[in-house]
């Protein structure tokens, strides 16, 4: 038996011919389900308490609506088994999963103006939270916006001072235009901003990028894709660590999993220890 959650608002409400599409497949091949939508649960933990244990649960959606979920049921002893199926306009999360497989992946922590929000795969400050407020305001969202407004926002951006605290090492850049700390590798749909994380790690990816000459930054930008980027050390610093501190000293936009946040000016990012067992549904091979 499965519980087949939905968010119809995932990638502008065009999410019905992919849970349409689900849902044919487990009805032409006589697969006990049921069919909820996730705005519809009003008691998110009486609703889960109550699930059986055998029931498994396929949650369509993207990184949004994976994050969502996550902060949910953060609390939950939640046994049941946990697929996921790409249904909104990132899955950047479902990419690494996919390309990696861990039995297991870490929950991090956003903590920002007294604040606290759970997160998966990706978060950011500086350029990275502003692109990330622009696609959201977008009508569209989808690769093609993400990349017009990363462009729209080179333009338009200016670097600043920042701090970046990492395992209690302090590391200053005069001119960041981005700080990335990510436990997944993809963000933006697709682009492979640190291709070295692991999801089966508790430990950050922590990415900055600064005092790169604005014609410059097409060429990161390019590059990026392919992971490589990161071979242009004199602009982009690379880092691991399990807590990070970011510090801009200007109010800025974050973003944790493509969810974004104004007027920060301070962020910290923490491994929390607690992890969670999402596995990808691909639906050929009924896994």
């Amino acid at each position: 038996m499965y519980i087949i959650l939905y968010n119809p608002l995932s990638k502008n409400k065009k999410a019905k011919r992919t849970t349409k599409r689900v849902v044919d497949y487990f009805k032409k091949h006589h697969m006990s389900f049921r069919l909820k939508s996730l705005l519809k649960i009003k008691d998110v933990e009486a609703y889960y308490k109550n699930t059986p244990k055998d029931v498994k649960i396929l949650l369509l959606g993207g990184d949004g609506t994976i994050n969502t979920f996550v902060n949910q049921t953060i609390d939950l002893a939640m046994e049941n088994e946990i697929y996921l199926k790409g249904n909104g306009s990132g899955n950047d999360f479902l990419r690494s999963l996919k390309a990696q497989r861990p039995l297991t992946q870490p929950v991090m922590m956003m903590k920002y103006n007294d604040k606290q929000r759970y997160f998966m795969n990706g978060s950011g400050m500086g350029m990275d939270g502003k692109i990330a407020h622009l696609v959201n305001q977008a009508t569209r969202k989808n690769r093609f916006n993400y990349i017009i407004n990363t462009l729209r926002t080179f333009f338009t951006y200016k670097p600043r001072y920042t701090e970046v605290d990492v395992d209690g090492t302090l590391h200053s850049f005069k001119k960041a235009y981005l700080v990335n700390i990510n436990s997944g590798q993809f963000i933006g749909g697709g682009m492979r901003v640190t291709p070295d994380a692991e999801l089966s790690k508790d430990e950050l990816d922590i990415l900055v990028v600064h005092k790169i000459p604005k014609p410059l930054l097409f060429l990161i930008f390019a590059s990026v894709y392919l992971g490589m980027h990161k071979k242009l050390k004199r602009y982009v610093f690379h880092k691991k660590g399990q807590h990070v501190k970011v510090t801009m000293f200007s109010k800025q936009i974050v973003q944790c999993d493509g969810e974004t946040f104004e007027n920060v000016d301070e962020l910290e990012i923490t491994t929390t220890g607690k992890r969670v067992n999402f596995k990808s549904y691909d639906l050929e091979k009924n896994t």
